[in-house]
């Protein structure tokens, strides 16, 4: 092998390892990116999941405050009858 196909080959085997890293560079970087909106997904649908459950305690409150106006309603239809 002369000096010549020997400096080539270096060449080639160097710019193959640079694509190699930096291949795997782009694909470490996208998997990154890939879970950090999978994290960020999740901690909305916590929220939202722990908002719904404020909001469902609301309306069973609102809804028990309504059955004891109702319930005065009709004790007060009852007497005037």
């Amino acid at each position: 092998m002369s000096m010549g196909q020997a400096g080539m080959l270096f060449v080639f085997g160097f710019a193959f390892l640079i694509a190699a890293i930096v291949i795997v560079s782009m694909l470490v970087w996208a998997s990154t990116k890939k879970a950090q909106a999978s994290a960020a997904r999740e901690a909305n649908y916590r929220e939202l999941a722990a908002k719904a459950g404020e909001d469902s305690a609301e309306i069973k409150a609102s809804l028990a405050e309504l059955k004891g106006r109702l319930a005065s309603v009709e004790r007060m239809l009852k007497e005037v009858d």
